[in-house]
C-alpha cells in the first residue's frame, strides 16, 4: 500500500519469515489459520501498510482502507496500530478485529493509535490479552485502550505472544462460532452472536472480570 516495497518473496527463507520482525504479518496469518476450522472457506487478501524501512505510513493506511472498501472485503484482521494524533477515517469498511495495544518504549498511556482511537464502533472489535497459567489467569495491566476492549484471549506462551497473537485467535474463533455459510456477516449480527456465546474470566488477585468467547 506504500508503493515502496520491492521485496522478492521467492528469495525469503521459511526461517527468515518466522524469525524476522519484518514478517510479523505472516505470524498473524499463521496463527489465525491454526484456529480457523477447515470447514470455513475464506479468501485471504494480504495488505501491507509498512514501507520498505518497516515503518507504518499514513498514506499506506489510507490506501489500505480505500482498497478494503473497493474490493468489498468483509472482515479485516490487523495486528498493528498507527501512532497518529488524527483519525485517518471516521468510518471503517467491513468488520475489523484490532489489538488494543500495550505499553512499550514508543507507546505510553497518552499515545493515540489508529484505528483503535475510533472505538467504540459496531464493526470494530478491540481485543486484549491475558496470561493463562492454567490454574490462574492474570489480567494484562499494560494494555492500552482498556476501556474500549471488547474481548480478551491468551497472550500465548511460545514464540508468538501478546495482543497480536490474541487478536489472531479472536477473529478465527469468531468465525468458527458465528459464521453462516454463503451469508455476509453484518456487524450487529456478529456482535449479537458473540454476546450470546461470551463467558466471564476473572483475575482473582486483581479481582478483575473480563469477557471472552
Amino acid at each position: 500500500m506504500t508503493g515502496t516495497n520491492g521485496m522478492d518473496c521467492k528469495k525469503i527463507t521459511a526461517k527468515e519469515m518466522l524469525s524476522s520482525g519484518r514478517f510479523h504479518g505472516q505470524k498473524v496469518l499463521n496463527e489465525f489459520l491454526s484456529y480457523l476450522p477447515e470447514t470455513i472457506s475464506v479468501t485471504i487478501s494480504p495488505i501491507v501498510v509498512y514501507d520498505r524501512t518497516g515503518n507504518q505510513s499514513e498514506a499506506g493506511w489510507r490506501n489500505a482502507i480505500n482498497a478494503i472498501e473497493k474490493e468489498k472485503i468483509d472482515m479485516v484482521l490487523t495486528a498493528s496500530g498507527f501512532i497518529n494524533s488524527e483519525k485517518l477515517a471516521e468510518e471503517l469498511p467491513g468488520i475489523w478485529f484490532v489489538p488494543s495495544g500495550r505499553l512499550q518504549r514508543s507507546i505510553d498511556s497518552k499515545t493515540i493509535l489508529f484505528p483503535q482511537n475510533l472505538a467504540p464502533k459496531p464493526n470494530l472489535f478491540v481485543i486484549g490479552d491475558y496470561v493463562d497459567e492454567g490454574k490462574q489467569i492474570i489480567y494484562d495491566q499494560a494494555l492500552t485502550y482498556q476501556d474500549q476492549i471488547d474481548y480478551y484471549f491468551p497472550s500465548g506462551n511460545k514464540k508468538f505472544t501478546g495482543t497480536s497473537r490474541a487478536v489472531s485467535e479472536a477473529m478465527a474463533r469468531a468465525l468458527a462460532k458465528c459464521f453462516i455459510e454463503k451469508d455476509i456477516i453484518a456487524a450487529h449480527t456478529l456482535r449479537l452472536c458473540l454476546l450470546q456465546k461470551e463467558k466471564t474470566l476473572k483475575d482473582r488477585i486483581l479481582k478483575r472480570e473480563f469477557k471472552t468467547f
